[in-house]
């Protein structure tokens, strides 16, 4: 996810996980998994604050990038 320099601080992350929450849990999903690039504190902070884990090992985010992704995981508590 990416939101506008000019929109952050304003909810609009927050809104979108909400949203995507909203939508997983209506389709019967159980969690929601994501990857999140190390190197970006701010992100990091927001998915972990928002009930993310890190789950299994970092990864590059591409053949041959220096940058890391730390995989997340966050359940649904659905039980359909």
């Amino acid at each position: 996810m990416w939101v506008s320099p000019a929109l952050r601080g304003k909810g609009v992350a927050k809104s979108l996980l909400y949203e995507i929450s909203t939508w997983a849990v209506n389709k019967g999903c159980e969690c929601i998994k994501l990857a999140v690039t190390t190197s970006n504190e701010a992100a990091v902070g927001f998915y972990t604050s928002s009930g993310y884990l890190p789950t299994g090992p970092l990864e590059e985010l591409g053949v041959g990038s220096a940058l890391m992704v730390q995989p997340m995981v966050k359940r649904l508590g659905n039980t359909q």
